[in-house]
């Protein structure tokens, strides 16, 4: 039921080009009772936000089968879901033009990312963030979490950056996430004004 829900709603959202407004009308689309959608969801909202969190989990759960994934660093792991986590966005492209077409700077807050944070933010945890290159050592909780929280913003970004990506196969948006994480995890010694640099560099060519 659950995935015939999330399917439903983002076949509505590109048909219709908006989002669901009604539980009601939802539901008779799909043909099953009120009571069957909130066995699984509060709202539409919620609908919403499972769509990116439910892909996330999907991605990191295929990944676990993979041998070459289990015997990886925390480094590896994490860009190895993130390349892989593209590739399922990539399935459902059209929903999220639709969807985040109003989302104009990935600083700005946008709806439909808090599961999915909560989930990205699991995922690290499971990784142990202490064995991360991240230049940060996590001495304590609140610096943990800061790292934690820098992280997400930087697949946020990616995100960003992938949805306006017209590059053939999406090229860039690989090119991209290459040198925002390997900045996050090289912030140290005398690579990090180079890298740096190297990034700036990198964005402002894709103006």
């Amino acid at each position: 039921m659950r995935t015939e829900i999330l399917n439903h709603y983002m076949k509505v959202v590109n048909t219709q080009e908006k989002e669901p407004q009604s539980v009601f009308r939802f539901c008779e689309e799909l043909n099953i009772k009120e009571s069957d959608f909130y066995e699984e969801f509060s709202d539409l909202e919620a609908v919403k936000e499972a769509i990116l969190a439910d892909m996330w989990t999907f991605t990191v759960n295929a990944l676990e089968a993979q041998s070459f994934y289990l015997e990886a660093s925390a480094n590896d792991k994490l860009l190895s879901a993130l390349y892989a986590f593209v590739e399922q966005l990539k399935q459902q492209r059209s929903y999220f033009l639709i969807t985040y077409k109003n989302w104009n700077k990935p600083t700005d807050t946008t709806k439909g990312i808090k599961e999915f944070r909560n989930r990205f933010i699991e995922f690290l945890e499971s990784l142990g963030l202490e064995q991360m290159q991240t230049g940060i050592a996590p001495i304590d909780k609140t610096t943990g979490m800061l790292n934690h929280n820098a992280l997400f913003a930087n697949v946020l970004f990616v995100f960003h950056y992938w949805l306006n990506d017209r590059s053939k196969g999406f090229e860039k948006t690989d090119a991209c996430i290459e040198k925002v994480f390997s900045l996050s995890f090289e912030l140290m010694g005398n690579q990090t004004l180079k890298k740096a640099i190297d990034l700036g560099k990198f964005l402002l060519s894709q103006k």
